[in-house]
């Protein structure tokens, strides 16, 4: 479990520092940088709560390339329960939500969409999204 939770705190470094990261010196090729945006905050990702000093979540939003890159790293689908319409899809794995949605397909950020969440007060990889 707490390997997860390194793993996605790699990744969400990955997503702050994208946009100045530097991939030449990457000699196995597997680094990839991608837009993404971060909030800190308090209980869930849509509420409005500020951080505490004893809640504390990390919720990374990612779209695009990226967000179907973990989508297909992290099946099998699982049940909706963030929508009903035909041809939508989710998986998830502890600390991160993706979704499909083919009638986004044309929209900028893409038909797939995940986010990552971390606890940063346990350091534990923890699900900040409901859907």
């Amino acid at each position: 479990m707490r390997a997860r939770g390194w793993m996605l705190g790699g990744a969400a470094a990955v997503a702050f520092c994208a946009g100045a990261a530097d991939l030449r010196g990457d000699p196995s090729g597997l680094w990839k940088s991608f837009p993404a945006i971060y909030k800190i905050h308090s209980g869930a990702v849509g509420d409005r709560a500020a951080p505490t000093a004893k809640d504390r979540m990390l919720s990374v939003h990612v779209d695009g390339k990226a967000a179907k890159d973990l989508f297909d790293s992290i099946g099998p689908d699982v049940p909706l329960t963030c929508g009903s319409e035909k041809g939508q899809r989710e998986r998830r794995r502890k600390g991160i939500f993706c979704a499909y949605d083919p009638q986004d397909a044309g929209a900028k950020s893409g038909p797939y969409l995940c986010w990552l969440g971390m606890d940063l007060i346990t350091g534990e990889a923890e699900t900040t999204v409901s859907c």
